[in-house]
């Protein structure tokens, strides 16, 4: 019987949609190899790294409430954060500073909630932190962006090649950095529509590991950007909607919250701290779900001493060594220039200097991506 007749046929009354696709499941999972990409690994926390002042804060940037086009409200998405054990929450309704007029932004529980804006402009989506006030939508981007930096705020292209909003100017300079991983980008595509159905409502670890992609065209904007001479941070966004559709979850909130988190660096969890981690690149984007991300550490090393970590400026002289470092095995690859210059297997990697450069690492652990950090700017 073919797919059409089977559709067709009395199954189709007999059974609610949701069997049907569990079953489907069932069966797509003998095409997916059994090898679990959250299976542990012996961790070696205890191995060597490379030691600085900061501590590390790991949350979640772009998610929606009710205060916009999400499904629940604050305090409900803040009661996930709280249950994942994140340090923080960025809440970015639509063209909206609602929720921090009526209070909701601070601490729940352990979690620091901040509220911020996606402005929608005439060329695309922007994610802007740390305003003041809101900024009028729908206008040129360009202008968009000198609003944001007016008032001293943080300037971020949302999702620059999804197909219902994309960036229309990958020209434009200014930004504080962009989505180099956008989890609604990643669920969007042919893929949704066979692979979609049971992964969604299976919401297995596993199953939304198998259909989890490196984002290249993100990735080659933002290499091309600091080819330019741009210093740009690449943050990891969840765009959490929590929307229902047909009486399925599409994208559940805590689903999300595993799949795509930015982790900081910073002397302390508070809303400046956050702010200046951000706006400095003192951060990385990892997929927790792949495996426990906390602990990866990658800085520039002198001496012996560490001359600087991710997001900093560094002089290039003779000795100079990058050195990265993962808190369980994987595949390490080292970029200069938005080119592989080093690869490794296992937990490390040294890396001696040539010369200046932009450096940056990606890891992936059992054929998944899992590790982006932001770039190390060697100069003269």
């Amino acid at each position: 019987m073919s797919w059409k007749e089977l559709w067709s046929s009395d199954l189709q009354d007999s059974l609610p949609l949701r069997f049907i696709v569990a079953a489907l499941f069932l069966a797509g999972c003998a095409a997916v190899p059994l090898e679990s990409s959250t299976i542990p690994h012996p961790s070696s926390r205890s191995g060597p790294s490379a030691k600085h002042e900061y501590q590390e804060a790991v949350g979640v940037i772009h998610v929606h409430s009710t205060y916009s086009d999400g499904l629940l409200p604050v305090d409900r998405i803040a009661r996930i954060a709280n249950a994942q054990g994140l340090d923080y929450l960025i809440i970015t309704d639509h063209n909206t500073l609602q929720g921090r007029r009526e209070g909701k932004q601070g601490w729940h529980g352990r979690t620091l909630v901040l509220i911020d804006d996606e402005i929608s402009t005439r060329g695309g989506h922007y994610l802007a932190l740390r305003l003041a006030k809101e900024v009028p939508r729908l206008q040129d981007t360009r202008w968009t962006m000198e609003a944001v930096s007016a008032q001293g705020g943080l300037g971020f292209i949302a999702h620059p090649f999804w197909p219902r909003r994309p960036w229309k100017d990958l020209q434009v300079r200014g930004m504080t950095g962009l989505e180099i991983y956008n989890a609604v980008g990643d669920m969007t595509g042919k893929k949704i529509l066979w692979l979609g159905p049971w992964l969604i409502l299976t919401g297995s670890e596993f199953s939304i590991t198998q259909w989890l992609t490196r984002q290249k065209e993100s990735l080659d904007l933002w290499d091309t950007t600091l080819a330019r001479g741009d210093r740009v941070v690449g943050i990891g966004s969840t765009d959490a909607h929590g929307l229902r559709r047909w009486g399925m979850r599409l994208g559940p909130y805590a689903t999300l919250f595993k799949l795509v988190r930015t982790h900081l660096l910073l002397p302390e969890i508070s809303e400046k701290a956050i702010y200046n981690a951000l706006a400095g690149g003192h951060a990385f984007v990892a997929h927790d779900m792949v495996a426990e991300a906390k602990g990866f550490s990658f800085a520039a090393v002198e001496r012996d001493k560490v001359a600087g970590i991710m997001g900093d400026q560094v002089i290039w002289g003779r000795g100079l060594r990058l050195y990265a470092y993962l808190p369980s095995p994987g595949n390490l690859v080292l970029f200069k220039d938005g080119r592989p210059a080093a690869k490794e297997r296992g937990q490390q990697i040294w890396f001696d200097v040539p010369g200046p450069g932009v450096y940056r690492v990606e890891a992936t652990r059992s054929g998944k991506p899992w590790i982006y950090s932001n770039p190390i700017y060697v100069i003269e």
